[in-house]
C-alpha cells in the first residue's frame, strides 16, 4: 500500500478511536479494564497523530516511507487496530445509538475480549514507535529491515493465533525500553492533553481559523526569539478551537527534533489537578516524550519520590523543564484559558 493510502487509513483510525475514547470515557462503574481500555485507545491516538504528521510532511522516495506502508496493508497492524476499535464501539452502541442502562453506558465485556483488544493495541504501539524513532534516527536499511519483520512478524501472529509475539518483534521492543519510559513520563504527569488536541482538532471544519493563522501577530509571534502571543476572548468565542488550530500548525511545519511544541488546556472544573507544578509537569512530559534521550532529570526525580510517594516539588520541576530545554533550539508553548487556572 502507497504512503497516501496509510495516512488515509491512520486519519480513519484516529477519528474512530477519538469517538471510542468519547463511549469510554462514559462508561460508569465500569470495571479496570474500561479504564486501561481507554488509556491506551489515548496513547495509541497520540503516536498515531505523530506518525501521521511525518507522513505528510516526509520524502515518499525515503527507505522509510516504503517500511510503514506495510504497517496498513491488508490484515496488518492497522487494520488490526481498526477492528478493535470497533469491536469496542459495536459492543456499547447499537447501530449509532449508545447502549444505555438509564443514563449509564453498558459495560459487557469479558476479561479474555479485552485482553485480546489490549494486545492488538500494544503490538500496534510498539510498531508505531519503533517506526517514529527509526524516523528520527534517519532510518538505514538495516533498521527499516527490522521493521518490515517485525510487522510480516505481527501479521502472521494475528494470522495464526500465536499467543505470543515473534522474537524479532520482543527483541526490538526490549532495546526501545519503550514501555518503562511510557511508565516514567506517566509518573511526572497523569495529562494526556495530546488526546485531548486530537479530539478537538477533529471536529475543526475547513478553513476553520485561517483568519488566525495568517494573522501578522502570529508570524511576529513565531518569528522572535522569545515572543508572547495573548489572545484573550468572550466567553464562548471558540478559543479553545483556535489554540487547537494554532498546535496542529505547529505540530505540522516542525520540520526535526531539536524544535518542540508543547501545550495544555486548563478547564475551571479541573482546577485543584492544575497548579502551576502540574502544567509546567505536563510540559516537561511532552518534552521528554519527543526527545526520549533527555529523559535523564525525570528519572532522578523519579528515584528520588518513587520510593516515597512523594510528588517533586514546582522547582523540582521547573529545574527538570530548564535542563530539557537546553537539548531544543526552539520550543512553541500554547496554554488555552490560563485563566481558569488556580494559580
Amino acid at each position: 500500500m502507497d504512503p497516501l493510502s496509510a495516512t488515509a487509513c491512520i486519519i480513519t483510525i484516529l477519528q474512530l478511536s477519538s469517538k471510542v475514547f468519547g463511549y469510554l470515557n462514559n462508561v460508569k462503574d465500569a470495571s479496570k479494564e474500561r479504564a486501561k481500555c481507554a488509556v491506551e485507545v489515548s496513547n495509541l491516538q497520540t503516536l498515531l497523530l505523530k506518525l501521521r504528521f511525518h507522513l505528510e510532511e516526509g520524502s515518499a522516495d525515503t527507505p522509510w516511507y516504503t517500511a510503514i506502508s506495510d504497517l496498513a496493508i491488508e490484515n496488518g497492524p492497522l487494520n488490526q487496530f481498526k477492528q478493535a476499535l470497533e469491536t469496542l464501539r459495536n459492543n456499547m452502541t447499537d447501530g449509532r445509538r449508545l447502549k444505555k442502562t438509564g443514563e449509564a453506558l453498558v459495560w459487557k465485556f469479558k476479561k479474555e475480549e479485552i485482553a485480546s483488544i489490549l494486545d492488538r493495541i500494544e503490538r500496534l504501539k510498539t510498531l508505531v514507535e519503533i517506526a517514529l524513532q527509526m524516523d528520527h534516527l534517519a532510518t538505514s536499511l538495516m533498521h527499516r529491515s527490522k521493521l518490515s519483520q517485525a510487522i510480516k512478524d505481527d501479521t502472521n501472529f494475528v494470522r495464526t493465533h500465536v499467543p505470543v509475539l515473534q522474537y524479532g518483534v520482543d527483541k526490538i521492543r526490549q532495546e526501545q525500553d519503550s514501555t518503562s519510559h511510557r511508565r516514567l513520563l506517566e509518573w511526572i504527569s497523569p495529562a494526556d492533553y495530546p488526546a485531548q488536541q486530537s479530539d478537538i482538532i477533529n471536529r475543526r471544519q475547513q478553513g476553520t481559523g485561517q483568519w488566525f493563522l495568517d494573522a501578522p501577530e502570529v508570524a511576529t509571534w513565531l518569528r522572535e526569539a522569545k515572543g508572547t502571543l495573548f489572545c484573550p476572548g468572550i466567553p464562548g468565542a471558540g478559543k479553545t478551537m483556535v489554540a487547537a488550530i494554532a498546535v496542529d500548525q505547529l505540530l505540522k511545519s516542525v520540520q526535526n527534533s531539536s524544535v518542540g511544541v508543547a501545550y495544555v488546556y486548563c478547564n475551571y472544573k479541573a482546577q485543584e489537578e492544575q497548579d502551576a507544578s502540574s502544567l509546567l509537569a505536563a510540559i516537561l512530559k511532552q518534552l521528554v516524550q519527543a526527545q526520549p534521550s533527555t529523559s535523564e532529570p525525570v528519572q532522578r526525580l523519579h528515584k528520588k519520590h518513587s520510593t516515597q510517594g512523594t510528588k517533586p516539588s514546582l522547582d523540582e520541576v521547573f529545574g527538570a523543564l530548564r535542563h530539557v530545554l537546553t537539548h531544543y533550539s526552539a520550543v512553541h508553548i500554547v496554554i488555552d484559558a490560563l485563566d481558569e487556572c488556580r494559580d
